[in-house]
């Protein structure tokens, strides 16, 4: 008995165990169910966009669109946003070497459109420029300027590497390859597998390597599906407006170049990334500055646009404090609300939705690190501005009208001083008017326009003499030029 009940009892527990283990993962591909409902029709769409590799649909394919739609949606809506600005751009070079136009979806998977991604490897870029081949392609890697992450030169440079490869291999899956892991290792992997088919080569390339085609083949799905997964672009309108460049000669902040141009430090670095320390140098031939066309035009005035000084209350409430906004009283109320961990969630797309910092969100919760845990509380804050109402006082009575009083209580005439006797005879006053020698006449000077032209086309006497007219030092379109002449 004793035995039997050991046997039922191992046989039972074996059972829990093994129902642990099927159950356990049921988190982590809590997502990928709802992609199992759409597979079908991910295989029927992906040979309408993929062409120049074989449409294959398979667990490293499932593995990028799940990150894509599912876990990392609102960076997917950033990275169309972005790519309206870049993909033009990377056409035109394509289209110049003579390749594929949509070769631009490796900058997806090479950087998800971010130009100051750095690898753990050292590969910079949109496109992923290690600095030795990046030299090689014409490109300069210097402290304070890095072209890995110029958009229009790198991609210039990786069009032509990319066409250099093509040229060695004839075949875009084994291209892609070798831009990712290097030429020669493509070659010894053709070797030891005896054959130049990719998809049976591949057991024979890096990790990494390996998963370079099926993260192409998902950038190009989700690039032109992606409304049919609820995910709409999220455009930099600072970016997809009419640009202009601008050229800077002496050595300057992007601060500076910011203040100058109305724009803030992110939104003048996001146009031009090269300059990794955030200075400009000095450059005799000069350096090519992309901004927004009001911007430039404000950068090219000379004027300055300051932002509004503020005055906050320190010794207010932490939730309610008054603060002065060009001359008016504001009222900043800050409300806070709990969030609840999920999974998937991470600080980069929790500050984005609710309009903050990473940087405050670890503040206002006391954290050290940024790793987050399911079911973990957060603080999140928000700070409203209400205008505050202007107290306005009563104005004093009025004082009668002059015409009803009498002469002697009218301050301003001074009359009191007169009478000092008891009786006086009337007053008589003999008003002569005193005339000036001299008129003065204006001339409002027209566009190009000179003095003399002005006083041959005015009425006044064109005998008047230079000596007779005031004018300012600098007198230009719009000026008063005094005129005098004898009465």
């Amino acid at each position: 008995m004793n035995l039997k009940f050991l046997c039922c009892s191992f046989v039972c527990a074996l059972g829990f165990l093994t129902l642990v283990a099927w159950t356990a993962p049921a988190e982590m591909e809590f997502f990928n169910s709802h992609l199992d409902e759409q597979e079908e029709i991910i295989r029927e769409r992906i040979p309408n966009v993929v062409t120049i590799v074989s449409p294959i649909y398979n667990p490293a394919v499932r593995s990028y669109l799940n990150t894509y739609i599912y876990r990392r949606p609102a960076q997917t809506a950033e990275m169309l946003g972005w790519a309206a600005y870049y993909f033009p751009k990377f056409e035109e070079v394509l289209k110049e070497e003579g390749l594929p136009t949509d070769l631009k979806y490796l900058a997806i998977v090479e950087s998800a459109l971010n130009p100051n991604a750095i690898s753990r490897s050292g590969a910079g870029g949109l496109w992923q420029f290690m600095k030795p081949t990046a030299r090689e392609c014409g490109l300069k890697c210097g402290s304070y300027i890095d072209e890995r992450m110029d958009p229009e030169k790198s991609s210039k440079a990786a069009a032509t590497y990319l066409k250099q490869l093509y040229a060695m291999f004839g075949n875009w899956e084994l291209v892609m390859a070798a831009y990712n892991a290097g030429p020669g290792r493509v070659r010894s992997a053709v070797k030891r597998a005896g054959t130049s088919n990719y998809w049976e080569l591949a057991r024979f390339l890096p990790e990494e390597t390996r998963s370079y085609v099926p993260g192409f083949i998902a950038a190009s799905y989700i690039m032109n599906y992606h409304y049919e997964h609820n995910i709409i672009a999220e455009y930099p309108e600072h970016a997809c407006g009419e640009l202009t460049s601008v050229m800077v000669y002496e050595s300057m902040s992007l601060a500076d170049l910011a203040t100058k141009s109305g724009m803030t430090v992110e939104m003048v670095k996001g146009l031009n990334p090269a300059f990794v320390r955030n200075i400009i140098p000095s450059s005799q031939t000069g350096h090519v500055i992309w901004l927004p066309d009001s911007a430039a035009e404000l950068f090219n005035s000379g004027r300055i646009v300051v932002p509004p000084v503020v005055f906050v209350n320190e010794f207010a409430n932490a939730d309610t404090r008054t603060a002065i906004i060009h001359g008016k009283n504001y009222k900043i109320s800050t409300i806070r609300k709990t969030y609840i961990v999920r999974s998937g969630d991470n600080l980069y797309d929790l500050a984005k939705k609710n309009n903050c910092t990473v940087s405050e969100l670890m503040i206002w919760n006391k954290m050290h690190s940024s790793r987050l845990a399911i079911g973990q509380k957060l603080e999140i804050r928000k700070e409203m501005a209400e205008l505050m109402p202007l107290i306005v006082e009563e104005a004093p009575p009025a004082l009668p009208v002059r015409s009803e009083q009498s002469i002697v209580v009218v301050p301003s005439l001074g009359m009191e001083s007169l009478f000092y006797k008891k009786k006086m005879a009337s007053l008589e006053f003999n008003i002569e008017p005193s005339l000036q020698d001299q008129t003065s006449n204006i001339l409002v000077l027209k566009r190009r326009q000179s003095l003399m032209q002005a006083l041959s086309s005015s009425p006044l006497n064109s005998s008047l003499q230079a000596s007779q007219i005031i004018i300012p030092a600098n007198a230009m379109t719009g000026d008063v030029v005094r005129v005098k002449s004898k009465a």
